[in-house]
């Protein structure tokens, strides 16, 4: 019986990888670590480089293509597609591509275009709902990193249920440990960071409060004035120049470190030598930071929304309304009591260790069979 052939739209990995690009990333190891006897075809707008994906199982095709992504994808995709023998098609960012006679699977990590739609321009928002309600309405299934947004799929896009599945994400366990590691002191000092300081890792959208998160580093630093903030994650924010404009009427200074975008090889010692993380969000998909950052031995300050929340109900350090002084008090209490920090730190372990990414591929693998069976 020949191996069935999946085609993978694979493109978020190219460049910097960040939200999308890490989940196919993830998605990659943990079928690595398996027999599933699947080949699987990663498509390419761009062409090849350094560090692309290998591995048994594993074709590539690089399309060479620099025109717009959209076009790429949307267009010019069907075509290279189309000569390939493959059996399904799955699209992880929220799209599929027009024309293409295959079964297909798509994931949508979250609505926010939808539920917070000033945070977008006019013409990004409806780009996004075009191609996503098209892709949810095509696909043959339906895929969501948590149950809240199946059940959000479900209401605002009309997907009747039996069409839905969840494939929560996976932390690299390998990677993100709270065993320290040679190097990892070089690599914060040739980031300019200096501790003792605090953290955000992930993009700098409106609809993760930045100015909440600084307004309450504002007033933990009147107390604690040698504490950094260190942002690690592109600012995508709809107006980017607000967030300085921000840290200046705030009088936040140098206080303030902003890495942009950061290599993966940093991550882990960034969240081994932070005092704790911020992770707040008006509208989430799955929320990946929190967990890792847990899982590196750091708390870490969070808002409802996230899959946190079904992992543990009870978890101390959420904020139900995320205002500025809710903030700085959860992170105050963290940076006053170390003994209470460290049995949130003991019991966070039970929880990241449910979460992992041979799971998360065996569940995509079962949903690209249920299409291809059906």
């Amino acid at each position: 019986m020949l191996p069935m052939k999946v085609g993978v739209i694979a493109a978020e990995m190219e460049g910097r990888p960040t939200g999308v690009g890490r989940y196919l990333e993830g998605l990659l190891g943990g079928i690595a670590s398996w027999d599933h006897g699947i080949e699987w075809h990663l498509f390419f707008q761009g062409a090849p480089w350094q560090g692309q994906p290998v591995g048994e199982g594993i074709v590539t095709h690089f399309s060479e293509d620099r025109g717009r992504r959209v076009m790429w994808e949307q267009v010019r995709l069907a075509r290279e597609l189309s000569r390939h023998d493959l059996d399904v098609l799955f699209g992880p960012a929220y799209t599929l591509p027009f024309g293409v006679n295959l079964p297909s699977v798509v994931t949508i990590h979250d609505l926010s275009f939808e539920v917070l739609p000033r945070d977008f321009s006019l013409r990004e928002r409806w780009r996004r709902r075009l191609l996503t309600r098209r892709a949810a309405r095509v696909a043959d299934r339906v895929l969501a990193d948590t149950g809240f947004i199946a059940e959000e799929l479900a209401g605002r896009y009309a997907v009747p249920r039996n069409r839905l599945g969840v494939v929560p994400l996976g932390v690299d366990r390998e990677r993100f440990t709270a065993e320290r590691e040679n190097g990892g002191t070089k690599i914060l000092a040739g980031l300019g960071v200096r501790r003792p300081y605090l953290l955000w890792v992930g993009t700098i959208f409106d609809r993760r409060l930045p100015h909440i998160v600084l307004e309450a580093f504002a007033a933990l630093r009147r107390r604690r004035p040698e504490l950094q903030l260190v942002m690690g994650g592109a600012n995508r924010m709809r107006h980017p120049k607000l967030f300085d404009q921000w840290v200046e009427d705030l009088e936040l200074g140098n206080a303030v470190l902003q890495l942009g975008w950061v290599e993966e090889d940093c991550l882990a010692p960034l969240y081994r030598g932070a005092e704790l993380g911020f992770y707040l969000s008006r509208h989430e998909g799955f929320g990946i930071p929190p967990l890792e950052c847990l899982a590196c031995g750091t708390p870490v300050v969070v808002s409802t929304g996230l899959a946190l929340d079904d992992a543990w109900p009870d978890y101390p350090l959420r904020c139900l309304r995320a205002t500025a002084e809710e903030v700085a008090e959860k992170a105050e209490t963290v940076l006053a009591d170390p003994v209470g920090t460290a049995r949130i730190i003991d019991e966070a372990s039970a929880v990241v260790r449910f979460f992992d990414w041979e799971t998360s591929s065996r569940r995509l693998v079962a949903e690209l069979q249920k299409v291809v069976e059906s």
